[in-house]
């Protein structure tokens, strides 16, 4: 009870308390409803950072998903086939067969099951899953039953993902171990009532060391974030976009240890942007 105590408190301290180590330092009109920012600056314990946000207004914009059943595929190539405003890699994958290792669900057609590492309850990945309902809201559901798969009604694409970061302006406590402690190049999906948020954080070089998943936690939620859940990230992590204003990638991938925009990694699925119909 002690723990869980002071793990309160800790999530109580003011919204704005994390960004105060950084500055904004652009914010860009993409089109009507879409907007992009780029944060930067050095944290006194979190190093030198570079992160995006892409904001887009719901309804007028929703998410969707597109995949490859046993191949794997850049986040630009997908996002190009699927006519996307935007996208950003999705969830785990294998690197070698290609496919997603997490349920998957597109147009309501299950792709692919959890693999044996998901199921297992030690897993934090397999706790919880973003869908997209019919209508094309976005929520973030939790797993259910030996399966692990979330609740399926009215849902049109729904992927297991995580772990969970924010639910109800509330940072979620995470199991200390390395993928969640150390700083990598971190993919995320924030949801809001009016707003989805695509938000890629760079890593690995000087110029940007990478965030904690913690770090990340903490940091969306200063930006006003209610609930947010990660995806894939490492050399997968890639923001992309399709528009008039910004055609190309807007991040830094990091497979290619520099820091430009080359260094794409090929994965298995992505979410994107589109208008909503």
């Amino acid at each position: 009870m002690k723990y869980s105590f002071l793990f309160s408190l800790f999530i109580s301290l003011p919204l704005y308390s994390f960004t105060q180590d950084f500055k904004q330092i652009k914010v860009e009109k993409i089109q009507a409803g879409i907007k992009l920012e780029r944060w930067s600056g050095i944290h006194e314990k979190w190093g030198t950072q570079y992160i995006l946000i892409l904001k887009a207004k719901h309804p007028k914009y929703r998410l969707d998903l597109a995949f490859a059943k046993d191949s794997l595929i850049k986040t630009s190539a997908f996002a190009k086939q699927s006519k996307a405003l935007a996208a950003i890699n999705g969830g785990f994958f294998d690197m070698k067969a290609g496919g997603s290792v997490s349920f998957l669900v597109s147009d309501g057609v299950i792709i692919h099951e959890n693999k044996p590492n998901v199921l297992s309850v030690e897993n934090e990945m397999g706790a919880n899953a973003i869908v997209v309902y019919d209508n094309g809201t976005g929520d973030i559901l939790p797993t259910q039953g030996p399966n692990r798969i979330p609740s399926l009604k009215n849902v049109e694409d729904a992927m297991v993902t995580g772990p969970l970061l924010l639910k109800n302006s509330q940072i979620t406590h995470l199991q200390k171990r390395p993928f969640n402690d150390l700083k990598h190049p971190r993919s995320a999906i924030c949801l809001g009532r009016k707003e989805i948020w695509l938000v890629a954080a760079d890593g690995r070089h000087k110029e940007a060391t990478g965030l904690s998943l913690n770090n990340l936690a903490q940091f969306l939620l200063s930006c006003g974030c209610p609930q947010a859940i990660n995806l894939d990230g490492g050399g997968s992590t890639t923001l992309y976009l399709n528009t008039k204003k910004l055609n190309g990638i807007v991040n830094h991938p990091s497979d290619n240890k520099k820091f430009d925009s080359e260094g794409e990694r090929p994965v298995a699925n992505v979410l994107f942007l589109r208008k909503n119909n």
